[in-house]
């Protein structure tokens, strides 16, 4: 413990304590050393430069320095080093340039930057912003589609069969049994005359699901994930969705799911938290709470009064609505939120965790009864 409590005072004091105090950083800590004195020490650099000091030349830097912070550091503590840097060396400058932005990769982390800095609201980046959204988001759903249609396209129904020949519906034991009686027995092979599928069993209602999205500072690379998703369940037969983003107020943007380039560059990052507010105007879309899943992604920080937000969930969980909550939905499922108030939710029946995307489309599939 004591040599624990040293390792933090040094980082927090910098490189001139370490004879003083004589912490052994581990390797982790030395990266994360290396970030606070390149912000706070040593000024964040290129090449001797300023960052400042030459937008072209110093953007690939930055965006490493960005980069390091979001895998060193908690969201929070990220958060407010990006706050730190941007207000100590005009990086907003930097990255709001577009020829800087045309020379850049689009990548996730870039883009949460790129809207935690409210670029989406500059009119002279926005076609290059815009730009990196659709790559991005072109990039999640290559990659997420397949994930959500297999586990929300609905349970498998081993007592009818059909013609879907897929790997995926074939039924193994029906077909080896029923085939049994042409093993040959000289050669040691089954011959397989007959081939069985199970048929998708697709319930004769869809679920209602409720995405709530906290837009405050913190949240861009959850809200980058949650537009996406919320652009495959909408596709989906099993699934009628709604979507609200909210801060203090709350914003209905179900019209854009279907293209969630146009919804991201709806959000405007910032602004308190008052979830209490968007689960009242989500309560007023439940027809059926039984078959209604209201899933908010928000580290929880409710910035009204706390009794209010567990009388609304528990409202909400008694009239018989499934209650899930993300506190983070990036691809490593980073936890940070607000644990006493998490602690209650999960008390009153909520279900609250820290999950990546593909983690979120297997525990929505079992909310609905998909799989168990």
């Amino acid at each position: 413990m004591a040599e624990r409590l040293k390792s933090r005072w040094r980082l927090a004091l910098g490189r001139y304590a370490e004879d003083r105090l004589g912490a052994q950083l581990s390797a982790n800590q030395q990266a994360q050393d290396q970030c606070l004195f390149q912000l706070y020490q040593h000024g964040l650099t290129d090449r001797g430069h300023k960052l400042s000091a030459g937008l072209d030349d110093s953007a690939p830097a930055l965006v490493e320095w960005l980069n390091d912070i979001d895998q060193l550091f908690s969201n929070s503590v990220s958060h407010q080093l990006q706050k730190e840097a941007i207000e100590e060396f005009s990086l907003s400058a930097c990255i709001n340039e577009p020829k800087v932005l045309e020379k850049l990769q689009p990548s996730v982390g870039l883009l949460k930057h790129l809207l935690s800095l409210g670029s989406t609201q500059n009119p002279a980046v926005r076609q290059q912003v815009q730009r990196i959204i659709e790559s991005v988001v072109d990039q999640l759903l290559a990659r997420l589609t397949p994930v959500f249609t297999q586990k929300l396209k609905g349970r498998i129904n081993r007592y009818e069969h059909s013609g879907a020949r897929k790997l995926a519906n074939l039924d193994w034991q029906k077909t080896i049994k029923s085939n049994l009686k042409h093993y040959d027995l000289e050669k040691k092979k089954l011959h397989f005359q007959n081939i069985y599928f199970n048929t998708r069993h697709q319930q004769s209602l869809p679920w209602h699901v409720i995405m709530c999205i906290d837009q405050s500072g913190s949240m861009a690379e959850s809200i980058i994930y949650s537009a996406v998703i919320a652009g495959i369940l909408h596709r989906l037969p099993t699934v009628s969705l709604t979507l609200y983003v909210f801060d203090t107020n709350v914003v209905d943007l179900s019209s854009k799911v279907e293209d969630p380039v146009s919804l991201l560059l709806s959000t405007q990052l910032g602004g308190g938290t008052l979830i209490t507010k968007a689960w009242q105007v989500a309560e007023n879309t439940v027809s059926d709470p039984r078959r209604t899943v209201i899933a908010t992604v928000s580290d929880f920080c409710e910035g009204g009064s706390p009794q209010a937000l567990f009388e609304q969930a528990q409202r909400l969980i008694g009239s018989g609505v499934k209650m899930i909550g993300m506190t983070a939905m990036n691809d490593r499922g980073d936890p940070f939120y607000d644990s006493f108030a998490t602690k209650r939710l999960s008390g009153l029946g909520m279900e609250i965790a820290a999950l990546s995307p593909d983690q979120f489309a297997d525990w929505l599939a079992k909310q609905m009864g998909l799989v168990k």
